[in-house]
């Protein structure tokens, strides 16, 4: 089990046009977030206390879910990126309203799309929107696809508690 340190380093690459987090000399994670979506390039950022808080707050939410300890790990880390993503609109019209519900920073939800639920993660909340790191892949109601580990912000109303024991039954 790997443990957050001030010796992690955020970097970006410009050969591979990613924001990279070196762990150790033998380990580096890739994200997803290429330089147009970055707020800044950082070159050898420590992770911060903050953000090692934030680790910890994510790993034990997707706990929760059946996931191996690399996939949680995966997770934990896009979550972690996703704080030098720039912020775009929401996406709400991808989604069905759901019933009003209490949703916070780190709660599993579930949007619903076009034939199934996308499990999700809050990673922030913002008003009445909320930016969510996608668990699966699925499709929008308006059938666009949707790819694992996106990030969404959504106005609340679309996010609803995440049912693990539906999460169960699509993993099995």
């Amino acid at each position: 089990m790997l443990t957050p340190s001030e010796r992690w380093n955020w970097n970006y690459c410009k050969q591979r046009d990613r924001l990279l987090l070196d762990i150790n000399e033998q380990l580096q994670f890739c994200s997803e977030l290429s330089a147009k979506q970055l707020t800044e390039k950082p070159s050898a950022k420590a992770l911060s206390i903050t953000e090692a808080a934030a680790f910890w707050h994510v790993w034990e939410s997707l706990e929760l879910l059946p996931l191996g300890e690399a996939e949680l790990l995966e997770f934990t880390l896009h979550a972690l990126a996703a704080s030098y993503a720039q912020h775009t609109g929401h996406k709400s019209w991808y989604f069905a309203e759901q019933p009003l519900s209490c949703i916070h920073k780190y709660q599993l939800v579930q949007l619903c799309g076009l034939h199934a639920v996308i499990p999700a993660v809050v990673l922030e909340r913002d008003g009445d929107s909320a930016i969510c790191l996608l668990l699966s892949a699925g499709y929008s109601l308006s059938g666009k696809l949707l790819n694992r580990c996106s990030l969404l912000r959504v106005l609340c109303n679309r996010l609803g508690p995440v049912s693990t024991r539906h999460y169960l039954a699509q993993s099995a």
